[in-house]
């Protein structure tokens, strides 16, 4: 017997019962769908979630503080910074330190001024915050959907996050709208911000209202003081950006001194008598080259005396809560395959039992054990095949439709859409050729079985 002959027996004896093959096949298609897609779904969180992590600033950053922090106070305002631990003033020394790590990527001041910014009739209070142009090769300037980055360390110009855009109901025409923010808002054409005056309130001293003392009902020695400066780009920013890249108002690291501000914490450092004890800065952003190199960075700041507030170091748990997630969905599909084999042996077992006769027949006129096993292994390998194929197509539209819903709620969240499963063709071939191998297993015993039946008795039990 050719093994054409065997695969044409094996064809044929599927399609007598048609159903049931039908139903075998898709419950090995359930199976290896289930595990194709849970096998999918960890690629696609070590490649393009983790990818989308690591290149954002929340895992590559840090802010570092001359402050010791605690979380008890005794009734001062200040005592949230008291400690006998030793202090590093964060100056410009400390500054040049950083700089010259090689893990290091970029390093800069935090400088934050409160203020009420008005835009189109539209009033909204922010922080103006300042960015060396260096930035402009970092997230998120290095993407600016509309206008430009700064061009100059002292231009007196501002970028304008498109979250607080929407914070004062302001949209741009031809961007996507979410419909319950519709109501009462402005839409207005791109060219109506860009280049557009953005009037900046700020809180200074009035030297008129000083008084040597104090009575009942006195104004506070503040008055506002008004600037203005043109906005020349629009940030995508989302909730996802780390700290001070969160949204507000950019500005020229060197145009920020020119908007007059008060600052409280010069005024409590005096008042607490550590005025120049914590250093220049308040503050400083650190971004490193890599998220591996975050740790070693932040342990040599540590030991510098520095505070260190990074969530970057916790990146190697979330990898592993994902490892974690990815082996339970994996088990999960394996146990649907398994499932799946046992039905293909009970289907094979049944047409066991349906074709004594005709395996009787066959062995009567020649046929050898190894032509037997070989129709069952065929009829099984063309069940796992077929299963495979079909499977591995339904994972992928399922898996599809799964980001699609995914997306839709944590995509405005993070700040951009994520392929969550990853069917690269190597996943596709091993899951085929998966479904083959365990139908094939799973056709051993049956196989074994229907070899091993007697013609004589076959013949004379029909």
């Amino acid at each position: 017997m050719r093994f054409s002959d065997i695969i044409l027996l094996a064809l044929n004896n599927l399609r007598r019962n048609t159903m049931r093959t039908i139903l075998t096949t898709l419950g090995v298609a359930v199976g290896i769908g289930s595990l194709a897609a849970m096998m999918s779904f960890g690629q696609g969180i070590s490649g393009s979630v983790a990818q989308s992590i690591e290149s954002n600033d929340i895992f590559t950053g840090m802010t570092i503080s001359s402050r010791e922090i605690v979380t008890y106070t005794s009734g001062s305002k200040r005592d949230i910074f008291a400690g006998d631990k030793r202090v590093t003033p964060l100056d410009d020394s400390a500054l040049n330190c950083m700089k010259a790590w090689q893990e290091v990527a970029i390093v800069f001041p935090e400088v934050l001024k409160p203020a009420t910014i008005n835009l189109a009739g539209r009033s909204t209070t922010t922080n103006l915050k300042a960015v060396p142009v260096e930035m402009a090769n970092f997230s998120p300037f290095d993407k600016i959907s509309h206008g430009r980055f700064f061009s100059k360390v002292d231009e007196p110009k501002v970028l304008i996050s498109k979250s607080l855009l929407e914070q004062m109901r302001i949209f741009i025409e031809g961007d996507n709208i979410n419909p319950e923010l519709i109501d009462g808002a402005v839409v207005l054409p791109e060219d109506s911000i860009i280049g557009a005056e953005l009037e900046i309130v700020t809180k200074v001293f009035d030297p008129d209202k000083i008084r040597l003392v104090s009575t009942k009902g006195s104004d506070l020695p503040i008055k506002n003081e008004y600037s203005s400066l043109k906005i020349v780009g629009i940030v995508e920013n989302s909730s996802f950006a780390a700290g001070m890249f969160s949204g507000g108002v950019f500005l020229p690291s060197g145009a920020i001194d020119f908007i007059p501000c008060i600052d409280i914490r010069n005024i409590y450092d005096i008042i607490d008598g550590v005025d120049g004890k914590y250093g220049k800065y308040n503050t400083v952003h650190l971004r490193v080259n890599d998220h591996k190199e975050l740790k070693v960075v932040k342990n040599r700041l540590e030991d510098m005396g520095f505070k260190v507030f990074s969530i970057g170091d916790k990146l190697d748990d979330i990898e592993k809560l994902f490892f974690m997630l990815d082996t339970i969905l994996a088990a999960i599909g394996t146990i649907a395959m398994l499932v799946s084999a046992l039905g293909i042996v009970n289907t094979l077992m049944m047409s066991i039992y349906e074709r004594r006769k005709e395996i009787g027949i066959m062995k009567s006129l020649g046929g050898t054990q190894i032509q037997i096993r070989l129709i069952f292994y065929c009829e099984a390998m063309i069940i796992g095949l077929l299963g495979g194929i079909f499977g591995v197509l339904g994972g992928i539209l399922a898996s599809q439709a799964a980001s699609k819903v995914a997306n839709s709620q944590v995509g405005g969240l993070i700040g951009c859409d994520i392929e969550y499963f990853e069917f690269s063709w190597a996943l596709v071939l091993l899951a085929v050729g998966f479904s083959v191998v365990v139908s094939l297993a799973a056709s051993v015993y049956p196989a074994n079985k229907a070899s091993r039946i007697d013609p004589l008795d076959a013949l004379r039990r029909e």
